[in-house]
């Protein structure tokens, strides 16, 4: 059997299974089996697979078409340019989430020198597989003193996993919120758990079977972890440190009321490529 005739049979089993981005997934999953890139692959088609090609990309298949997403499937999901590895216990980097690394260069960009010398010092609260401060602390080269902060074990191990794998020079601190946090920081960022318990139920099978609750459950309105976060951050916040949140895009007012009552100003909602409210930011006065 040929790469087309094998990729065709698998597709129509996606197809059959009624999975979302049929024509995507299957060109990712034989990417992986073939061990190439897509317009290599297309180079290949007349190829004739092996046996143990072809039981794979079926083994693949299968997985998928219990709505697994592929990111689990392959372990795998590139970030800002940067390949992060991927467990099941641990939510997976999304691409509107790079927003939220971008602002968080932009304004790093504007820091003058410390008067002592000192780096400046960056907390990623919730990481999740540390996918924001590993990108921020990459993309800075190192320059500022970054750490890693979530509840989870298996947050925790994948980070540890990932910043080994990309070689960042990232702290990594196990807590629930600020409970192990000492210090105070020139910029807090976070995507915390923003998703409304009720509307929990009505997401796509890829995330409400595969993600981890305690990733996505912001509670009754979704809003617990920005008030609880921005209610302590005053407290691990230098003046004029920025707050820095991914947001569901129907927050952005709720979220700015809350960064407001706490003593922040110059608060501030960017837009993410598809029109939708994605971050809120604002500097601790």
């Amino acid at each position: 059997m040929t790469w087309q005739a094998l990729m065709k049979e698998e597709l129509e089993r996606l197809r059959q299974a009624d999975i979302p981005e049929a024509d995507s997934d299957i060109r990712l999953l034989a990417m992986d089996v073939a061990g190439c890139t897509y317009s290599t692959l297309i180079l290949r088609m007349a190829e004739e697979v092996t046996e143990k090609q072809a039981q794979r990309l079926h083994a693949y298949v299968t997985e998928r078409m219990t709505h697994k997403p592929c990111q689990y499937i392959l372990g795998t999901q590139e970030f800002m340019g940067y390949e992060f590895a991927t467990a099941e216990e641990v939510l997976i980097p999304r691409p509107e989430t790079e927003l939220l690394v971008e602002e968080a260069c932009r304004i790093a960009e504007n820091w003058k020198d410390t008067p002592d010398g000192r780096k400046r010092r960056v907390l990623d609260l919730c990481c999740g597989s540390g996918c924001i401060g590993i990108s921020f602390s990459k993309l800075r080269h190192g320059r500022d003193l970054v750490q890693l902060a979530d509840i989870s074990d298996a947050a925790i191990a994948l980070t540890k996993k990932n910043r080994e794998r990309l070689q960042a020079d990232c702290a990594v601190i196990q807590t629930d919120l600020f409970m192990q946090i000492e210090g105070k920081y020139d910029m807090i960022v976070s995507n915390p758990p923003y998703i409304e318990t009720d509307e929990i139920e009505t997401l796509s099978d890829e995330v409400r079977l595969f993600d981890p609750m305690m990733a996505l459950d912001g509670d009754k309105d979704g809003l617990k972890f920005y008030r609880n976060i921005t209610e302590q951050a005053a407290g691990y916040l230098k003046r004029g440190g920025w707050l820095m949140y991914e947001i569901g895009c129907s927050q952005a007012v709720a979220v700015s009321e809350i960064m407001h009552k706490n003593g922040f100003a110059e608060v501030t909602v960017i837009k993410d490529l598809s029109g939708l409210d994605r971050v809120v930011c604002g500097k601790l006065m």
